[in-house]
């Protein structure tokens, strides 16, 4: 999948797989492979070129995480660029309704609303799971979640619609 990373005031444009606890990233035509595993939620050990990096991975409030690798805290945001272009005509309108996607394919591992409830804006709506990382799906804005489209441990593919918020 396509991503866009930001990084120490950087804008990065990768392709980036995950299968069977390996990782690869292509950047500007290089191709980076790395070992995974989560021995505990939120900690990563990341085997690349032959060292091992320990991460930890934080979701701050404002959208964006901060990963600590090696005791180095650096914050990052990690974009999904066809999910910001079919967010960002929903939210512009301002009253229509705005569908909540998954970031990538995955497992939802929990509700955190449900059908006709009321949502504040970037508060979480269900959580994915992918890549041992859960992701908080968070509404854009403040309305009512009209309609959830799945179920706790139902695998969702990037892009598909998981919920819906007016």
């Amino acid at each position: 999948m396509k991503l866009s990373i930001d990084v120490r005031d950087q804008t990065l444009e990768v392709e980036f797989d995950f299968a069977n606890g390996s990782a690869r990233l292509v950047h500007e035509g290089r191709s980076y492979e790395a070992q995974v595993s989560e021995p505990e939620p939120g900690l990563f050990l990341i085997i690349f070129n032959n060292r091992v990096y320990r991460c930890i991975f934080d979701r701050l409030p404002d959208g964006q995480a901060e990963v600590t690798i090696n005791g180095q805290p650096i914050r990052v945001a990690v974009r999904d660029p066809r999910r910001r272009r079919g967010g960002s005509a929903g939210s512009g309108r301002g009253g229509g309704p705005v569908s909540l996607t998954a970031p990538m394919p995955g497992k939802v591992v929990r509700l955190l609303r449900s059908s006709g409830d009321e949502v504040a804006s970037g508060e979480g709506v269900l959580v994915v799971e992918a890549m041992k990382m859960q992701n908080e799906v968070q509404s854009p804005r403040a309305g009512k979640v009209v309609e959830i489209r799945v179920c706790e441990g139902q695998t969702v593919n990037a892009g598909e619609v998981l919920a819906v918020v007016e």
